[in-house]
């Protein structure tokens, strides 16, 4: 592990301060769907990615991280659980059955592919809401991964997919978040 990695995952990790901060003053609301579909997917992600000693850091981190954040949103009641999410749910469990069948190196691509799943409910939150997504947390979440990537020994699935999967995710947030700059909430689609 060097410097970058662990430079990525301290980023990453403060990203989720002021993200809290705002959830429990009811700023900015998150899906809960999303949140807690992450915590599972990046624990799982981390898990096999130390099976093949690759670049861990981050999920594992993150995985912890969502984990408190989902908590948290179930403590402020802002929270919904519709089809929508039960349908994003089920997809995640095709790609752990996918995991189950194979080895890590696969696991590793089904549960990365998960964790995008998981933030499609975010994703389109952010979309219909920029005013509701913190524009500074997602950026930090922009800046994490790319680090994490300049840490990576290896352009090999171990080291690099998930902090990739993870830039280009967390870019499109906040592209999206960077509408509210220019939208009012009376101009929603």
């Amino acid at each position: 592990m060097n410097a970058w990695i662990v430079a990525g995952s301290a980023i990453g990790l403060l990203a989720f301060v002021p993200l809290a901060k705002q959830i429990i003053r009811g700023e900015i609301r998150q899906n809960f769907a999303t949140w807690i579909l992450w915590t599972a997917m990046d624990g799982t992600a981390a898990a096999t990615i130390i099976a093949q000693k690759g670049n861990f850091l981050l999920p594992a981190g993150y995985s912890l991280a969502c984990f408190v954040t989902a908590l948290l949103i179930l403590r402020s009641k802002t929270f919904a659980w519709t089809k929508f999410e039960t349908m994003v749910t089920f997809l995640v469990g095709i790609c752990l059955v996918v995991w189950y069948f194979s080895g890590a190196w696969m696991a590793t691509i089904a549960s990365t592919a998960a964790m995008l799943i998981a933030g499609v409910p975010q994703l389109l939150e952010t979309y219909r809401k920029p005013w509701d997504s913190p524009f500074t947390v997602y950026a930090m979440f922009t800046i994490a991964p790319i680090f994490s990537m300049l840490g990576g020994r290896g352009w090999t699935i171990e080291e690099r997919l998930y902090p990739g999967a993870l830039f280009g995710y967390s870019a499109l947030i906040v592209f999206f978040t960077v509408r509210k700059f220019w939208r009012t909430k009376s101009t929603q689609p």
